[in-house]
């Protein structure tokens, strides 16, 4: 008898802005934009090892990561500080049990050792953790440049960087989701990583070609 072949997973990292940057009335509006790009990648994959990445931060990752688990996907939560740390970030009863719930959905945890008073660095570092064992990074972001060291913009200059595709659902007004990214060459001197690759609309067609490569480069 033949061994079986393992089963080729596939990652979806998330990056995108805390509650500071976006309320969840313009996350839930940006809901009917991002489920489908879940079930595009699920359908296009055709996988049942599928994982949604996220630091589980207040706003867009724990929107995705709740969208993800009802779509089927596994929740890897990469935290920067060990979570008895992490919950002191969070404002609220109501965030920090929402926090710990999906802690409990999770089927991994990884707790980075990121220190209170240096979280720039600890962010930093989480969000190039996410990026490691991520194949596709969906950002839900303004399309700003960086306002600190970790933050969306840096991620998503980051996954630009190592030629991750980047599906970028934008939280600016009648803007359609875009894919970004430079499968060959590399960035121009004098421009980022993300101004550097290529963009082009996403749709259907895209997700699926995009899924098919990374499936047979796997």
């Amino acid at each position: 008898m033949l061994p079986q072949r393992a089963t080729r997973s596939l990652n979806i990292g998330v990056t995108g802005h805390r509650l500071n940057r976006i309320s969840q009335r313009q996350l839930d509006g940006l809901t009917p934009q991002v489920r489908p790009f879940l079930a595009q990648i699920a359908a296009a994959a055709r996988t049942p090892a599928l994982t949604l990445l996220s630091g589980l931060a207040e706003g867009a990752d724990r929107h995705v990561a709740e969208l993800a688990l009802d779509a089927g996907y596994a929740l890897h939560a990469v935290l920067p500080f060990a979570r008895d740390t992490y919950v002191r970030d969070f404002t609220g009863a109501a965030s920090r049990a929402q926090f710990g719930e999906l802690l409990a959905r999770a089927e991994r945890v990884t707790e980075l050792s990121g220190r209170s008073g240096f979280s720039a660095q600890a962010y930093r570092r989480a969000g190039h953790a996410l990026l490691d064992e991520s194949d596709v990074l969906l950002a839900v972001w303004d399309g700003l440049p960086a306002q600190g060291a970790g933050g969306t913009a840096e991620v998503v200059n980051e996954a630009c960087r190592r030629r991750i595709p980047v599906i970028h659902v934008s939280t600016q007004p009648r803007t359609s989701p875009v894919l970004i990214w430079q499968r060959q060459g590399s960035a121009t001197r004098g421009r980022s990583a993300y101004e550097a690759a290529p963009s082009r609309r996403c749709g259907p067609s895209q997700v699926a070609a995009m899924v098919s490569h990374l499936m047979r480069a796997g």
